[in-house]
């Protein structure tokens, strides 16, 4: 069997050439018995997946450096470390010569604020450049456009810029904006130093999404910076006011309110980040899956009746020439030819029942995404359940020092619901992971001697409420949560959790989804040693929010 390449235009065309000696009883083989079958549209299809698999590789590279700078920025709320943190990374993430950040004042009029050089290229900290800036320039920066210079040489800039830039020992350069509330704050900008460098799309975009981030730091920065400010002030007014006991009471509600509005703004920042990112990774892994796996599922039939065929042509053959020579009986011996015949059918039943879980996981991973569903819209609600499990199935499974946690399904008949797919299946994945973590918790190590412990469980029941709401209940037989602790369990950052696995923010956020964007309930029960139980109600039909 081999493959031949012909070329009677300009595409080549690709054969497979199957030859089979013809021997008639004992006579030496004097001909053989060829077919040709065209394999263009296979190979072209082989080498689309290879493409495929290439920028799947290079996309999951870019977001998970693009997720780590992400995390690294978040670790501090002080607005100097997160951008030089930022700077740093960049440099490395890009390997260029230098990253820095261009402010900015109110009078378009700017400076070098951070910069992150290698050696030995010069700082440029206090450099300013404001003749390389003309009116149509920010305009641009201001709409969000990335300009790219590979060769300052051969970039048709002014002779001012450009004898700036090779002042600075600059070759090429990639430049972003940095926007903050829709206003241009600044500049994230690497050099090449060394030598020209041709930018290419993707790290445009991905230098983009970063400067994006950065924007969300900022104003989050200078949110904090407006609390203190304002707490200075009330603290201020409550010294001079101490004498009026009800002028008092006014400032401390006014600055308990200040607050609590600025909790709920950084959680909605940080949340809405964390999930567009998320959201973004597993739609995109979830599509780069789906093709490399559609061909390969579309193509087992093909390759279970290729096999049927030779399966058969080796039995036809066996059956006309049942001596067959001692060279091809040992060979038979060797590769054990009557299992390969009974075994080769099973694999490829088993590889094709491969594909279609690998299918399934792909579709749960769209549902659970939901990224192009960011308004209303009617869904099934069991849909959104059994996808968020599929996203747990790793934990639910048996471990050396635990068994597996047994999942309980108790769905009514239930209509379409009208919400935000996308946030609700994140409520959901907040509270099935806090059912998890406490069946974990609980688990004692087991002794031959003692009673065995009770099956891990968690049951998810759903029922139709008046026919007006809908109502999602999710209960775990865990050690239960203590009255105090469920006075609080929505107060934003408060977790019994230890330092590093719990953030306090996750049932806080589930709170606001449900009772301020969903118009529903999210109430908790619980009885110490007897788990605890969860349940959500929001009605079937809502009114847009405007």
């Amino acid at each position: 069997m081999v493959y031949v390449a012909t070329s009677t235009h300009q595409e080549p065309t690709a054969l497979l050439v199957n030859a089979v000696p013809l021997q008639l009883f004992d006579s030496a083989v004097s001909q053989m018995v060829c077919t040709f079958n065209e394999i263009t549209e296979l190979k072209r299809t082989e080498n689309r997946l290879k493409e495929s698999e290439a920028q799947f590789r290079n996309l999951a590279t870019q977001e998970e450096l693009l997720n780590r700078l992400s995390t690294q920025i978040r670790q501090s709320l002080d607005l100097q470390t997160i951008l030089q943190t930022a700077v740093c990374e960049v440099r490395k993430l890009f390997a260029t010569h230098r990253a820095l950040i261009y402010q900015f004042d109110s009078h378009w009029r700017g400076q070098v604020v951070l910069e992150d050089v290698a050696a030995p290229w010069s700082p440029t900290i206090g450099e300013a450049a404001d003749d390389c800036f003309p009116q149509e320039c920010l305009e641009s920066y201001r709409l969000g456009k990335i300009r790219a210079i590979n060769n300052i040489l051969e970039a048709g800039l002014s002779p001012e810029h450009r004898q700036f830039l090779q002042r600075l020992q600059v070759q090429a350069n990639l430049i972003v904006p940095i926007t903050v509330r829709d206003q241009l704050w600044g500049l994230l900008i690497v050099h090449q130093c060394g030598c020209p460098r041709v930018w290419q799309d993707e790290e445009g975009n991905l230098l983009h999404r970063l400067a994006s981030q950065l924007g969300i730091a900022i104003q989050q920065s200078e949110l904090y910076a407006q609390s203190e400010q304002n707490a200075r002030q009330a603290q201020l007014q409550a010294q001079q006011l101490r004498e009026s006991e009800t002028q008092l009471k006014q400032q401390t509600q006014t600055l308990q309110q200040t607050l609590q509005e600025l909790q709920s703004l950084q959680l909605q920042l940080i949340q809405s980040e964390k999930m567009s990112s998320l959201g973004q990774l597993v739609a995109g892994v979830a599509h780069e899956i789906n093709n490399p796996v559609n061909f390969i599922h579309g193509n087992l039939n093909y390759v279970r009746n290729y096999a049927q065929d030779l399966m058969e042509f080796v039995q036809l053959y066996q059956q006309h020439y049942p001596n067959p020579v001692p060279e091809i009986e040992a060979k038979a011996d060797e590769i054990d030819l009557e299992f390969l015949q009974e075994d080769f059918t099973k694999i490829l039943t088993s590889m094709k029942m491969g594909t279609d879980r690998i299918r399934q996981i792909v579709l749960s991973l769209r549902n659970f995404s939901r990224m192009d569903e960011a308004e209303f819209k009617g869904v099934d609600i069991h849909e959104g359940i059994d996808s968020t499990l599929m996203m747990l199935q790793h934990r639910l499974k048996a471990r050396p020092e635990r068994p597996a946690i047994e999942v309980i399904r108790n769905y009514a008949d239930l209509p379409q619901v009208e919400c935000y797919p996308g946030q609700l299946n994140q409520v959901l994945m907040n509270l099935l992971t806090n059912a998890i973590d406490a069946l974990e918790e609980n688990h004692a190590p087991q002794t031959s001697l003692e009673i065995p412990n009770p099956p891990k469980q968690l049951t998810i029941q759903t029922s139709l409420i008046d026919q007006q709401w809908v109502a999602i209940t999710i209960a775990d037989n865990g050690p239960g949560i203590p009255e105090p602790v469920q006075k609080r369990l929505f107060d934003p950052f408060f977790t019994t959790k230890p330092i590093g696995k719990g953030t306090g923010i996750g049932l806080s956020i589930s709170y606001q989804i449900i009772v301020e964007k969903h118009g529903g309930q999210l109430t908790c029960s619980s009885i110490p040693n007897q788990g605890a139980e969860f349940v959500i109600q929001i009605p079937v039909q809502q009114i847009q929010k405007q």
